[in-house]
């Protein structure tokens, strides 16, 4: 009998600790309803919830309007400032000429099939 009770209340008292320490879900479904944006703009998680990428920062931290920033206006507005040097970007000539056919020698040829044939890829 004094076994029970004290099982009893020991359950009793891991409940309680469990419902008054526990914290409220913030992050909520109604949210991606709001905004039309699915978790994972928002969150790292793609089911939602957990740590928040900066465009979730920056739309709690803007008071959670109706649309989540992009991604450089959420990092101009968590003070990020990035600076692109344009130089390091190469683009593509307009028009890039055809590769010419591979020329082999009838007996490279046949190295180059054997080779081929009993290779099994990367």
């Amino acid at each position: 009998m004094m076994r029970n009770l004290l099982l009893l209340t020991l359950f009793i008292t891991i409940i309680l600790t469990l419902a008054l320490t526990s914290q409220p879900v913030q992050a909520l479904p109604e949210y991606s309803t709001q905004t039309g944006e699915p978790c994972a703009t928002c969150h790292n998680s793609p089911s939602g919830g957990g740590l928040r990428t900066p465009r979730g920062q920056a739309w709690v931290a803007t008071g959670k309007p109706g649309a989540v920033p992009d991604l450089a206006e959420s990092l101009e507005l968590l003070g990020v400032h990035l600076e692109v040097d344009e130089s390091a970007y190469v683009t593509v000539p307009e028009s890039i000429p055809p590769a010419e056919p591979l020329r082999l020698k009838a007996g490279q040829a046949r190295a180059a099939h054997d080779w081929l044939k009993d290779y099994e890829g990367n």
